[in-house]
């Protein structure tokens, strides 16, 4: 035992490589500081998603409305209301009886509260642990009324009241007590689940996003870039997975010689933009996230969707790459397998359709040491083409230039 530990030493110490019948880490493998660092713009980046989303639901405009409502409310009368509203009288007891008693409006609402001041729809729609997914799921969509498009009719504003005193009648009485803040921690418990799904796809298309603007900067100061092909998903509202449907149609940016690229690119992000397509001078384009259906000559499909690719023309394919942005290191082998099976089918493809294979790509925002290995065992087996490390290159002047410079090769210049 204690020379498999000196052996894992003296190679974790030694320079990286790879062959002569031995094993080391290859040099695209991450560094322990690497994946730090990478934890940690990740913890960064999650957390300036949740402050865009609270800033921009105005969750702090809502909480003063409920205030308001609260310092207003006649507590006979909610009881008296109680019945026709779905809420349990002995909820109300409850909220009398805690420590500090809280008032009815920060866990209950009625359909005048709704009528009133349709954004409210959010406010009581999280505290009552319910998606908008979910809630458009029962015919009870509210995305309208949160946004204040439209105010809920009288029969609506009914329905969703029961519907969300009765899950908080239940929540409230499962608890057995609450706080003056309960219902403020519930709201945010909520939100935050539901947020889930959105910061993966997020950090998906941040990852995207900062290629995207490395390689249209370079290509734009050489002299190659024609266009930009995007769509934009708009604010912060929404607290659902984004889908492709979820972005609007795509629109072009043409690139002139004295476009303030940087610029432009940074207003596009302000609003989630979702990179489709560089084109460049020479005819060539980088497709991004896009799905290519391609038939042999009996007619059979086959069906490819590669996180990047460049295409020289209709059939043929020069490169593909696929792009892992998370940076939790426990999921890193997962991410390893979806991608290479992503890469398999292509190669399945070409040889099926006689395409030509083109070089393949993994990048990855961290690659764990198990992966680097069977990335580098990919590499000699001519399955992959490169691997790149996302996080040096993004921290490393010497590594951004190498990547940029072999994109711009892939890309056909």
């Amino acid at each position: 035992m204690a020379s498999k530990h000196k052996r894992n030493r003296r190679l974790r110490e030694q320079p990286n490589f790879f062959g002569n019948g031995q094993i080391d880490l290859p040099s695209f493998a991450s560094t322990p500081e690497e994946i730090r660092q990478a934890v940690e713009a990740n913890a960064i980046q999650r957390g300036i998603l949740f402050v865009k989303v609270i800033m921009f639901q105005d969750f702090d405009g809502l909480i003063e409305t409920v205030e308001r409502l609260a310092a207003q409310c006649d507590r006979e009368d909610f009881y008296e209301a109680a019945p026709d509203l779905g809420i349990d009288v002995e909820a109300l007891r409850i909220l009398d009886n805690a420590s500090t008693p809280v008032p009815y409006p920060y866990y209950f609402c009625t359909p005048i509260y709704l009528i009133e001041y349709p954004e409210l729809v959010r406010y009581y729609r999280n505290v009552a642990m319910l998606s908008q997914k979910v809630m458009g799921g029962i015919g009870l969509g509210t995305s309208a009324y949160e946004e204040r498009k439209v105010v809920p009719t009288e029969d609506i504003a009914f329905d969703l009241t029961r519907y969300f005193n009765g899950i908080v009648n239940a929540l409230i009485q499962t608890k057995g007590s609450v706080t003056p803040y309960g219902h403020i921690q519930m709201a945010f418990s909520n939100m935050g689940d539901s947020l889930g799904g959105m910061s993966r796809n997020e950090i998906g298309r941040i990852a995207s996003g900062q290629i995207v603007r490395m390689l249209a900067s370079h290509l734009h100061q050489k002299g190659l870039l024609n266009s930009i092909i995007y769509r934009l998903k708009g604010r912060f509202d929404e607290d659902e997975e984004s889908t492709q449907a979820d972005y609007g149609d795509d629109q072009i940016l043409f690139i002139s010689p004295n476009h303030n690229l940087e610029m432009e690119l940074s207003r596009l992000d302000d609003y989630r933009v979702k990179y489709r397509e560089i084109t460049l001078n020479n005819g060539n384009r980088l497709l991004i996230n896009r799905q290519l259906e391609w038939s042999n000559a009996e007619g059979k499909s086959y069906k490819i969707g590669p996180d990047m690719v460049s295409q020289t023309h209709e059939i043929d394919l020069k490169w593909a790459g696929e792009l892992k942005g998370g940076a939790d290191p426990a999921g890193s082998d997962e991410h390893w397998k979806t991608a290479t099976q992503a890469l398999g089918r292509i190669r399945e493809a070409c040889e099926k359709t006689g395409r030509p294979k083109p070089e393949l790509s993994f990048i990855a925002t961290i690659i764990v040491e198990r992966v680097a290995i069977e990335a580098q065992q990919w590499i000699e087996q001519d399955k992959l083409t490169s691997v790149y490390n996302l996080t040096r290159i993004i921290n490393d002047l010497k590594e951004k230039q190498k990547f940029l410079d072999a994109m711009t090769s892939y890309l056909g210049f």
